[in-house]
């Protein structure tokens, strides 16, 4: 493959966790999720390996594609483009990410709906609304905000599915209606609190769940490489470590390197689909599924001593503001409380748990009801939650939310039964003021 670049049909240069930019045939470069700069979900998710590339570098592009609103794909604090720059983004449901982009001004949104198939230049752009409201559990409103885009030019393509897992069902679909797929981007992690977060659980079994969720990512993977036969895979999105004092985390944060991912599905039958790795800045001709230069793995050891050296030193933007007023704090928790419990039945969400929250070392219900409790009151089934009251207070204040809090490894849970409800989680993202 000794052709120069610009004769490629479809390439695409690799930067970070779900960022990277498709060019086409005819040069246009399509920038996709731009998070280039350590601190997102309040501070502490970060980049290894380090980054190199800028947001100066990255824009001098042709459209951004924006797949959803989280801040590792949209991260408002750097998101600085000229605001004529055309943005892809789909349309579909409640969304939030329009509303977003529209407010701060961008002029040039490209919406294109579910399953429909736009031009743009020399390639063909076609989006998907959520797969799943959730791959692994029911849900009753689930994933409201993802989307995946498949880019094809010259009869070369590319699904990337960044956090929008699919389900074999439209990974069948996907080959079925727009295959052959020439290169699928898939995500093998499972960014979230589980199970780092939870101290129900002793240290040993948090390891333990760290691999068995990380075996059924990595089991459901390939049940979508089987039913999309693509030619090549490349193991994209969730890649990132915990900076802060939540680093010590990251040994059971529920994610690993796709070099992990790569090593485990190799031992795997996947014929005829190839594996690809690529670094910060390879550039994948994706018809022949050749890089531009040889991959180097991910260094273990460097990860963990930059992790202890380095991220473990860093502050999280709630830690340099003031401790908020106590009793103003409960008398927004109990306002929270009532919102999110309208809210919650607003759109037909429930759960079976009790949500205690523990402020200035003293226990108040949140849900079903607002109440102060005694520190060994019980109350059944229940989920407890502990955060810096720092972060409570932009949480309440819609300064933050919840669900990246959560993201972030920044609430210390403790739930009894150990039983996932997605509900639950997406209900208490409505807990603001």
């Amino acid at each position: 493959m000794s052709m120069t670049l610009d004769k490629h049909k479809l390439s695409f240069k690799f930067i970070a966790n779900a960022c990277g930019i498709f060019i086409g045939k005819n040069g246009t470069q399509i920038l996709c999720d731009p998070w280039l700069v350590d601190g997102v979900f309040d501070g502490s998710w970060c980049h290894f390996p380090k980054l190199k590339t800028t947001i100066n570098d990255v824009k001098n592009v042709d459209a951004i594609y924006i797949s959803h609103l989280h801040p590792d794909h949209f991260d408002e604090r750097n998101f600085d483009f000229e605001k004529s720059m055309p943005l892809i983004v789909l349309d579909h449901g409640p969304n939030f990410l329009i509303k977003k982009l529209t407010a701060l001004g961008y002029k040039n949104l490209i919406k294109i709906k579910n399953e429909e198939t736009i031009n743009f230049r020399e390639f063909k752009l076609t989006m998907f609304s959520p797969f799943a409201k959730h791959n692994f559990h029911d849900a009753t409103i689930g994933n409201l905000i993802d989307s995946a885009l498949l880019i094809s030019c010259d009869g070369v393509s590319a699904i990337n599915a960044n956090d929008n897992t699919p389900t074999i069902e439209s990974a069948s679909m996907l080959r079925e209606k727009y295959g052959p797929i020439t290169l699928a981007m898939l995500n093998y992690n499972a960014a979230g609190p589980y199970p780092s977060c939870f101290d129900n659980l002793t240290e040993e079994e948090k390891i333990a769940e760290n691999d068995r969720v990380l075996e059924r990512n990595f089991n459901h993977v390939k049940s979508i490489i089987d039913a999309m036969k693509p030619k090549y895979m490349l193991p994209f999105a969730g890649a990132y470590v915990l900076g802060g004092d939540l680093h010590y985390k990251n040994k059971y944060l529920g994610t690993t390197t796709w070099d992990e991912c790569a090593k485990w599905l190799e031992t795997k039958n996947i014929e005829p689909t190839k594996v690809i790795l690529l670094r910060e800045n390879d550039t994948l001709d994706i018809e022949y599924g050749v890089a531009d230069k040889k991959y180097e793995p991910i260094n273990l050891e460097e990860m963990r001593r930059y992790i202890k050296d380095d991220l473990s030193k860093i502050k999280y933007p709630h830690q340099l503001e003031p401790t908020p007023n106590k009793e103003q704090l409960i008398a927004d928790i109990e306002k929270a409380a009532k919102g999110m419990k309208e809210r919650m039945g607003r759109f037909g969400v429930s759960s079976t748990f009790n949500v205690v929250l523990d402020v200035f070392g003293e226990r108040y219900s949140i849900y079903p009801t607002f109440k102060h409790l005694q520190m060994d009151e019980e109350v059944g089934d229940k989920l407890e939650c502990k955060l810096d009251e720092r972060l409570l207070r932009n949480i309440l204040d819609r300064k933050s939310h919840w669900n990246n809090a959560e993201i972030g490894a920044h609430v210390s849970l403790n739930r009894s039964p150990n039983k996932y409800e997605p509900d639950l989680h997406t209900g208490l993202q409505f807990f603001h003021i």
